[in-house]
């Protein structure tokens, strides 16, 4: 299958207009409540606390800022829309969750190891962290690897280099939000290549099974056309046959019951 020339239905699939909506939902309601934002934080008190609620509410939290909520709202799904294209409704899902999971995970587990270690402060455990930014990320980066078509690509590349200096910004500090910057960016395209090089690889199979059966079938029969079983013809009876009352007979008259030999 050549997942460059996809369905035009998948533009109209669940996953990107379904994230989009919820999005703006969620963050046009509860964007600038505190409280909300305080709870969804994937720092590391509400990791330790609720991690999964907060994995999951973070990536819905768009900001206060209608106009900036719905910008980066409508790139998402565009990107989304793309993944979807070239992998399908599951494997689009699980790549951007992967960025979201990861580039948290290390993120924060580097902080908890510097505080550990006395070289961050211990307040940072519950620094404000919230927003969509992995999932953004680590989708740019899996189209600009594995997208479907070149314009697909180079969209997502420009659209991640004009937000390179913010993904970068603080990383030589180790900050908790540029390192979970660039660990999402390499997610989504080290995934988006091994889904990439697998369906390349089930590709070049199937062709070459395709090739491999005629040839089969013509080594099995020695290159000539496999002959029809057909059922024995009947005997055909000469004059010579001995006949009876009834038909044919193959018996000789002498050995017939009643019968005189000749």
């Amino acid at each position: 299958m050549d997942l460059s020339r996809a369905p035009a239905r998948r533009w109209l699939s669940p996953v990107p207009w379904g994230f989009a909506l919820l999005a703006a939902v969620s963050s046009l309601m509860y964007g600038g409540d505190q409280a909300v934002n305080a709870w969804a934080s994937t720092n590391l008190a509400n990791l330790g606390d609720h991690p999964v609620e907060a994995l999951i509410a973070s990536a819905f939290l768009f900001g206060a800022d209608p106009w900036a909520c719905l910008r980066s709202i409508a790139l998402t799904g565009a990107m989304l829309a793309f993944l979807v294209i070239r992998f399908g409704n599951m494997r689009a899902v699980a790549l951007i969750a992967a960025g979201q999971v990861l580039g948290t995970l290390l993120s924060e587990g580097l902080l908890a190891a510097r505080i550990a270690a006395g070289q961050a402060d211990p307040a940072l455990r519950a620094t404000l962290d919230v927003g969509p930014s992995y999932v953004i990320v680590s989708a740019l980066a899996a189209v600009v690897a594995a997208g479907a078509r070149r314009w697909h690509r180079w969209t997502a590349l420009a659209a991640l280099t004009v937000r390179a200096p913010h993904i970068t910004s603080g990383l030589t500090t180790l900050g908790v939000t540029p390192v979970g910057h660039v660990t999402a960016l390499s997610t989504g395209m080290l995934l988006a290549w091994g889904l990439r090089s697998s369906d390349a690889r089930h590709r070049h199979l199937h062709r070459l099974t395709s090739r491999a059966a005629p040839l089969q079938i013509e080594g099995r029969t020695n290159g000539r056309v496999p002959s029809v079983i057909r059922p024995p013809a009947r005997r055909r009876f000469t004059p010579h046959d001995r006949l009876d009352g009834t038909g044919a007979s193959q018996v000789p008259p002498s050995k017939r019951t009643g019968a005189l030999p000749p």
